[in-house]
Order: C-alpha cells, then sequence, then structure tokens
C-alpha cells in the first residue's frame, strides 16, 4: 500500500480513499469455527441468522505483534530532549489509538485455501460465509511489512500540530488529518509471514461493556451472505443447521466443501439437503 500512504502524505486524502476501496474485491470470506459446544456453536448460528458479524478485540486475536507493527524509539527521543513526561504522554496516546477498537477480519484467500480451513474453522468442522461487497468505503486490505516501523517523529509531530491547531481555533488541519491516518494503518498491517491469508479488515468501535467483542450487523458493514459453505468435516447435524438458516435468509441450500478427487484443492458443490424447519423460530443458545 506505498501508493495509498504516498497520497496520504501529499494530502490528496479523496485520491487515497478511492485507491483504497480500488484495492477490495467484490467478494470475501470469513471462515468460523464450530466444536463439540453447542451452546457456543448455537451463538455463531445466530449471528449468522440475524445477519450479524462478530467483530474481536484485540487480545483475542493470533498474532502476538497485533497492532504493533509501528513503534516509538523512546532513546531517540531521549536523545533529542525530550522528557520522560512528553515520552509517557505520547505512548500512552500512541496506545489509546489502538485500544478502541475491534475487529473483523475477512480474507480473499479462497474456500480452496486448506490452511484457512485449518486454522479457523477448527480443521475443516466449521464452516465459511462467502460475503459479497456492496460498499468497500469501510474495508481496508491488510499491508504486510517485512519488520516493524518507527514513527518516533510522526508521534512527536501530531502532537506539535495538534496543539496548534487547537491554539488557533482550528477543526481541520491537513497535517493532523495525514499523522492521525498513518496511526490508523498500523490497524491494517502485518508481518508479511502471514500474507498467505490475504485479510481484508474492518474495524468498529470497541465496545466497552464487553472485554470478549461485539456482534454488529452486516447492513452497516457494506457486505451481504453470498453463500455458506459447509467444512469437509463438519458434522452432518451442524450442516442441517446451516442449511436450514441459509434457506430461511433466503440464499437455498449450503455447498459442501470435498476433498478432490485429484488435485490438493477442495471442491465446493451444493448441497441436496431437504430443509427441516426446525430452526424457524430461532435457535436457542
Amino acid at each position: 500500500m506505498e501508493k495509498y500512504l504516498s497520497l496520504l502524505y501529499d494530502k490528496k486524502f479523496d485520491e487515497a480513499l478511492q485507491y483504497r476501496m480500488s484495492k477490495v474485491p467484490n467478494k470475501l470470506l470469513k471462515f468460523i469455527s464450530l466444536s463439540d459446544d453447542k451452546a457456543e456453536n448455537n451463538k455463531k448460528f445466530l449471528s449468522l441468522k440475524t445477519n450479524m458479524a462478530w467483530f474481536s478485540p484485540v487480545k483475542s486475536l493470533n498474532d502476538p505483534y497485533e497492532f504493533m507493527c509501528m513503534y516509538i524509539d523512546k532513546k531517540e527521543l531521549k536523545e533529542h530532549n525530550y522528557s520522560d513526561k512528553d515520552i509517557l504522554e505520547f505512548e500512552k496516546f500512541f496506545k489509546q489509538q489502538l485500544d478502541n477498537w475491534d475487529i473483523l477480519s475477512l480474507s480473499n484467500a479462497g474456500v480452496d485455501s486448506l490452511p484457512m480451513w485449518a486454522y479457523y474453522t477448527n480443521n475443516s468442522k466449521g464452516f465459511c460465509i462467502e460475503y459479497e461487497v456492496e460498499n468497500p468505503m469501510a474495508i481496508f486490505p491488510v499491508s504486510y511489512e517485512p519488520k516493524r516501523i518507527p514513527i518516533t517523529y510522526i508521534v512527536a509531530n501530531f502532537f506539535n500540530e495538534f496543539y496548534e491547531m487547537m491554539e488557533k481555533g482550528e477543526k481541520i488541519n491537513p497535517k493532523v488529518e495525514f499523522y492521525a491516518s498513518v496511526f490508523r494503518y498500523q490497524l491494517y498491517s502485518k508481518h508479511n509471514s502471514w500474507k498467505h491469508e490475504k485479510e481484508f479488515r474492518i474495524i468498529f468501535p470497541h465496545n466497552l461493556s464487553s472485554e470478549y467483542g461485539q456482534n454488529v450487523s452486516i447492513n452497516k458493514l457494506g457486505i451481504k451472505v453470498n453463500r455458506i459453505i459447509a467444512g469437509i468435516d463438519c458434522s452432518e447435524e451442524n450442516k442441517q443447521q446451516l442449511n436450514d438458516i441459509s434457506n430461511e435468509l433466503g440464499f437455498g441450500n449450503i455447498y459442501e466443501a470435498k476433498i478432490s478427487d485429484t488435485e490438493y484443492t477442495t471442491v465446493c458443490n451444493k448441497s441436496n439437503f431437504e430443509p427441516t424447519g426446525e430452526h424457524s423460530d430461532g435457535i436457542n443458545v
């Protein structure tokens, strides 16, 4: 996303937005695990049934370096005569920018991505939702970086520009907007060892009343369900439940992932399940 950052640096914010949205594909996937815990499974079925998507807080994600692509070099600041108080304020501000968000991770890896099924569906026991992107405004492609990025002076310059803006009584300052955009960029950056996941993200303000995350209506996110694919080892009971929900939502029967006879891939065919109607009155959680 070098071009995106370059457009931001040149204060071409509208062009940067259009460029970023142009990189979002028409369809994205969400891989979801299922287990032997029926209560937990039912929560996921209920989210699907009610057109909700689960946003997770950063602490629950599987990358220990999540939101840590950038860092403040305290030693460098001290060498340039910044006080311990200033440095502490910089660090506190920087951390606050990262703690205020929950994340929905989507993927463009494809329904035949064996690692994605293994990582995120409990070894293919779960399912995958294919979303159609109706509006890419809220969706960001993840940038994969080879190493962490020092932003010591970006933070310092942000504070200087922000205080100057406040003193002048200004509501908008292009430099402040640029620095804020760089901070947000960290929300969509990971080490390049994760590149195979081809991740796209939507962030949503953190729900202070829940430390575990939150459900958000997909109507707010610019996406809609296109189809549901059951994993290779998804149980017949769970497949039937998914199929009933899929039919109730008007998508017809689910698709089932199967092992290919000739290739290292999965083949997805529409199922021949008959809707039972057993779940039409809601799912007990």
